[in-house]
């Protein structure tokens, strides 16, 4: 009986021992977190296998220069359930000016610029997010932190601010901008302590105006009637019309228009005056004597409303008649 019992528990140790042989050979499959510059993914790995070759089956590929935490030739284990993806950047500092170029391993910008041995002052900061992380190719502008004017919406705002540019500033201060509105600097501009910004909110709008069409007046003679006497024939009357312009409001205001086009809805009629060409004592200008055969009108240039007449008579000769 005992005999039976040892061997029993023989068995048992050598099954056990058996299972420790093949999970140290195989290795586990174990969940880990792969963590690639803040970037985090989750994948299922085996202990025994070597941190490149885990990363490799992941998609994950590693350039040159770049390192991993733990090493890339470690193994796994069990105690392992974070790797850390260390990337290679080569980033420049500008300040004041000055370029200082740095190469940095899985470092941030705070980090990059302390390597490039910058310090940032308290009124001074730098156009990327010192918690983010630096990138092959990176520039990195450290800037001081400026005075500046904002004018929109009807009111000024005086502002300290470290934006590197019109633009960052006006996010800064939740402005934003329409499709057509206008800044009085470029968006891109560095800015400048004292720099006055002003945003123009501009709006486009189709109108509509009726307008009247001035009516013309033309000029006959009658010889029937005596030289100095005049009559309407046919009263004037104004026309009307449909003009539609683009009209830009600025702040509200209109600030200029541009006709688009036009189109008549009520034709104008000229007014007809009837002018006496008989000369005095003349009956109808049928007695043979002198009257008057043609008189043309001659504006003054100068807009004064003045001008003469030019007057021809039966007999051949021209006289002139200032009004």
């Amino acid at each position: 009986m005992k005999t039976n019992k040892l061997m029993k528990i023989g068995s048992m140790l050598l099954v056990l021992l058996m299972v420790a042989f093949c999970l140290t050979a195989c290795g586990k499959t174990v969940t880990i977190t792969v963590n690639d510059m803040g970037t985090k993914t989750e994948i299922e790995a085996k202990t025994d296998a070597t941190i490149a070759d885990i990363l490799k089956e992941a998609g994950i590929t590693l350039g040159e220069k770049d390192e991993t935490e733990p090493a890339a030739d470690a193994v796994l284990g069990e105690e392992t359930t974070e790797i850390k993806v260390k990337r290679y950047a080569k980033v420049t500092v500008v300040k004041d000016g000055e370029e200082k170029t740095v190469e940095v391993v899985g470092a941030t910008v705070e980090e990059a610029i302390k390597a490039a041995g910058v310090t940032l002052a308290d009124n001074e900061s730098a156009d990327v997010e010192l918690s983010s992380y630096a990138k092959d190719g990176m520039k990195i502008t450290v800037a001081k932190a400026v005075k500046v004017s904002v004018t929109a919406d009807g009111k000024t705002e005086e502002v300290t601010t470290k934006a590197a540019n019109v633009e960052a500033v006006l996010a800064e201060l939740k402005i934003t901008l329409g499709a057509d509105d206008e800044v009085s600097e470029k968006l891109d501009t560095k800015l400048s302590d004292g720099m006055s910004i002003v945003v123009k909110r501009v709006e486009y709008k189709e109108e509509v105006k009726k307008e009247t069409i001035d009516y013309s007046t033309k000029e006959e003679y009658d010889s029937s009637m005596s030289q100095g006497t005049s009559k309407v024939k046919q009263e004037g009357v104004e026309g009307e019309k449909e003009v539609t312009y683009k009209v830009k409001y600025v702040d509200g205001k209109e600030d200029s228009k541009e006709k688009i086009s036009e189109k008549v809805t009520k034709e104008a009629v000229d007014k007809i005056v009837v002018y006496g060409s008989a000369s005095s004592g003349s009956s109808g200008g049928n007695s043979g004597g002198k009257y008057e055969v043609s008189r043309e009108t001659y504006m003054d240039c100068d807009g004064s409303g003045h001008g003469y007449y030019e007057i021809h008579y039966s007999d051949g000769s021209v006289d002139y008649v200032t009004f």
